[in-house]
């Protein structure tokens, strides 16, 4: 019973703070009756009590996406496997936390797809020696700009070459005579 009046109390002492603080790695979004009135910096900062303004913090500091599991054919034929590490940071945070619902599965979308057509269009020593990185990175923060997010680097990792059944359905068939027994 107590439990309860407690959680009320807490509720009604929380909607009558007329301050929010955001922390050194976190910016803001404050919202106020519903739409974005303004874009708040790490801080102190006043707003109205009552739920009438309600602020969104996010962080700005960079962060890491590993996507897992890539594969693609370089242009040289070669299957290559390997993982993905991008480095990024919300560069517009209007934009990321308002118009984009999954943040980080759009950036792991983005840069998946990118990632696999610019290998593609590479050869295998040049993925082997990390010659493409730049490329990747160049190619991925140009999609990120998209979504509010700056890609600083795509690093990859895990790099090997795979068997690919496509690949190997590519390539011609030999055919197994019949007078050997098979």
């Amino acid at each position: 019973m107590f439990d309860r009046l407690f959680e009320i109390l807490q509720a009604i002492w929380a909607s009558l703070i007329p301050f929010t603080v955001l922390d050194p790695y976190e910016g803001g979004l404050q919202i106020r009756l519903g739409k974005f009135h303004k874009e708040l910096q790490s801080g102190f900062h006043w707003i109205l009590p009552f739920h009438i303004d309600r602020v969104i913090p996010e962080h700005i500091v960079p962060r890491t996406e590993r996507i897992y599991g890539l594969a693609t054919t370089t242009k040289d034929g070669k299957a290559v496997g390997f993982d993905a590490v991008i480095t990024w940071r919300i560069n517009d945070l209007q934009k990321s936390i308002l118009e984009v619902s999954d943040l980080k599965d759009a950036i792991a979308d983005a840069c998946a797809g990118i990632i696999g057509t610019e290998l593609s269009n590479s050869t295998w020593e040049d993925v082997l020696h990390g010659n493409t990185v730049e490329g990747l990175t160049a190619a991925c923060r140009k999609r990120g700009w998209k979504w509010g997010v700056e890609i600083q680097q795509v690093q990859l990792t895990g790099v090997a070459l795979v068997k690919n059944l496509r690949v190997s359905l590519s390539l011609p068939q030999h055919t197994v005579p019949l007078d050997k027994g098979w």
